[in-house]
């Protein structure tokens, strides 16, 4: 994966660009951003009454294979199971 990867992976999933490299995306659970970095990028998960997580990872260490479905899968768990 790569820093445009991402942006457009952003992009696809209803994130608005604040600037270059960061997106931001508001749903009924919170407030989801990404910051992309130079060899990595940052997720920042603040849902309404708990702590922020964070979740940071290289490029290097998602495959081109499975990168849109490996950062779905980070946002998987935003909405709780009824």
């Amino acid at each position: 994966m790569n820093a445009d990867m991402i942006a457009a992976w952003a992009v696809e999933n209803g994130f608005q660009a604040i600037d270059s490299g960061n997106y931001r995306r508001h749903d009924n659970a919170g407030v989801i951003t990404i910051e992309i970095k130079r060899m990595s990028f940052l997720l920042i998960d603040e849902r309404q009454g708990l702590r922020p997580r964070l979740i940071s990872r290289l490029f290097k260490d998602i495959p081109l294979t499975s990168g849109s479905g490996r950062l779905q899968g980070l946002l998987l768990d935003r909405n709780p199971k009824h």
